[in-house]
């Protein structure tokens, strides 16, 4: 890997007291940064690194991380753009899902992964095939939380019961990637698809080995009611009397929230997975963002799958977080660029329980970052970086995408990819799935 230092305008570290660094540079030895600060001070001579990468105008921020994907539904893009949820499962997404093989969504993780990586995300947590996401970071090496789905309301539950009870030997999997990319999360896929039994055996597991737990929690309305009229609670209280509600969940949606709802997850640190385009293209309703940072739970970001969503692009999430909640409570102050981006780096790491590596530009932390083109049209002037950051920038911008102080992505080309060849294959693999169907 070696040693590399980067050179640049800004540094917009995300760190607790938020610096931002002018005519900056970061050292990174062995994909840890050793060095951040004045570009004139850095107290290595130049002999000492492998790369110097001197970017004129850089804005350099932390890799963006995307708490809540379904990576390898690039297939399914625009397949089923105009249901709700609950059709668009069963009608279209279920069936479409028994056709796929195992080539396909490894291509499917491909794509998804360099539509990431050429849009500023460099750690995502994905929820879906396990075996084929881990096959495609071999190849891509992006920092990643497999999640291992887990749902019992189906016809074929015991091969999910068999994966809780064969937890290490995915842990095993994991392991075979270099680097130590990957980390685990159980995938109890939602109140509605699990039994209660299932629940209590995912605490079980997570508690003895503690493993993260991602759950679509309260993501629609029809969700809300169901568990409510089953068991007589909120579907966040029903968790909490589980014991599911605690530092290790990251819940995605928290669409519908009851009275008491917000202190629940506050109270039992529980974070919050703000996806709001998929929210919003499948008319699920609207996240109480405003009380739940008010209450002080740590809200991060997804874009969810490209089947709902149409984009991994947290770039855009960052900015329709921030739209989205002024236009809704009619107040220009709440939530603020800062708190935008803030969501989709260090809150992201937080709650993937990986703070402690990634999320902020910090002596120590591993070398996940990326740097933006501050000369393009969208970054200037230079009056205000985060607001340009956050309402302005696009993936075009994107001039670096750094993981573990690898470059993946450099000025519009994937390193070590051939990446045409991958997008060609990729599109005729997912033609022909939705063909297969009769569409």
């Amino acid at each position: 890997m070696g040693n590399s230092l980067f050179k640049v305008k800004y540094v917009v570290t995300c760190n607790e007291s938020f610096q931002i660094l002018h005519d900056a540079a970061i050292a990174v030895e062995d994909g840890v940064i050793t060095y951040v600060g004045d570009k004139d001070k850095v107290p290595y001579s130049l002999g000492n690194f492998d790369y110097v990468f001197d970017i004129k105008g850089g804005v350099l921020i932390p890799g963006l991380v995307n708490c809540h994907v379904h990576a390898a539904m690039t297939l399914f893009k625009g397949v089923a753009d105009d249901l709700p949820l609950k059709r668009w499962l069963e009608e279209v997404i279920w069936p479409l899902e028994d056709k796929l093989d195992s080539k396909s969504l490894i291509y499917g993780n491909y794509v998804a992964i360099m539509e990431m990586l050429s849009s500023g995300t460099t750690t995502f947590a994905d929820f879906y095939f396990f075996d084929e996401l881990i096959e495609a970071v071999k190849v891509i090496p992006i920092r990643t939380v497999a999640t291992l789905p887990l749902l019992d309301k189906l016809p074929n539950s015991e091969k999910f019961w068999s994966r809780l009870k064969n937890v290490k030997s995915y842990e095993h999997k994991i392991s075979e990637v270099p680097g130590g990319l990957i980390s685990l999360a159980l995938g109890p896929h939602a109140i509605y698809s699990c039994s209660e039994q299932l629940l209590r055996e995912v605490l079980m597991v997570s508690d003895k080995y503690s493993i993260p737990v991602h759950m679509h929690v309260s993501e629609t309305k029809y969700e809300f009611d169901l568990v409510k009229k089953e068991y007589g609670l909120s579907p966040v209280k029903y968790l909490d009397r589980l014991g599911l509600l605690n530092k290790r969940l990251f819940a995605a949606h928290c669409v519908y929230l009851d009275e008491g709802d917000v202190q629940l997850l506050s109270d039992r640190k529980v974070s919050c997975v703000h996806n709001p385009s998929s929210n919003l293209k499948l008319a699920s309703g609207i996240m109480p963002l405003y009380d739940l940072l008010k209450k002080g739970v740590n809200v991060c970001l997804g874009t969810d799958g490209s089947a709902s969503s149409n984009s991994l692009n947290l770039l855009s999430e960052m900015r329709l977080t921030v739209l989205l909640h002024r236009g809704v409570r009619l107040d220009p102050s709440f939530p603020t660029a800062k708190d935008a981006l803030l969501m989709a780096t260090l809150n992201g790491a937080k709650a993937l329980g990986l703070d402690d590596k990634i999320g902020s530009i910090e002596v120590g932390k591993r070398a996940d970052f990326v740097i933006l083109d501050g000369r393009s049209l969208h970054l200037l002037p230079e009056n205000n970086i985060v607001s340009n950051i956050v309402y302005s920038s696009s993936p075009s911008d994107v001039s670096y995408s750094v993981v573990d102080g690898r470059v993946l992505f450099e000025n519009g080309k994937f390193v070590g990819l051939d990446s045409e060849n991958v997008l060609s294959l990729f599109n005729e693999l997912a033609v022909s799935i939705w063909k297969s169907r009769g569409g």
